[in-house]
């Protein structure tokens, strides 16, 4: 989605103003954007949440974690084809 998007070839944000960037640009573009939290994963230094966009496709996103708890790598992944799981 970044690459499109954020029209970013290497598919990565960085810093907090991209970010930023990124979704004011993707909520105006989809103003009625809706995530539906199906489960979380809990790692060592990691989290994974895993949910549905838009009722019909799927996500997850991995989140490591530094140890003062501030989120150092970030990995979304998507569904190419609608589905449940």
């Amino acid at each position: 989605m970044i690459i499109q998007l954020a029209n970013e070839p290497s598919g990565t944000l960085r810093g907090k103003t991209a970010v930023a960037t990124y979704w004011a640009k993707a909520l105006q573009l989809i103003p009625d954007l809706h995530f539906e939290l199906i489960t979380t994963l809990v790692g060592v230094n990691s989290i994974t949440l895993c949910y549905r966009v838009a009722r019909d496709r799927l996500a997850a996103e991995v989140f490591h974690f530094s140890q003062d708890q501030k989120v150092t790598k970030a990995f979304a992944h998507y569904s190419t084809l609608k589905g449940s799981l």
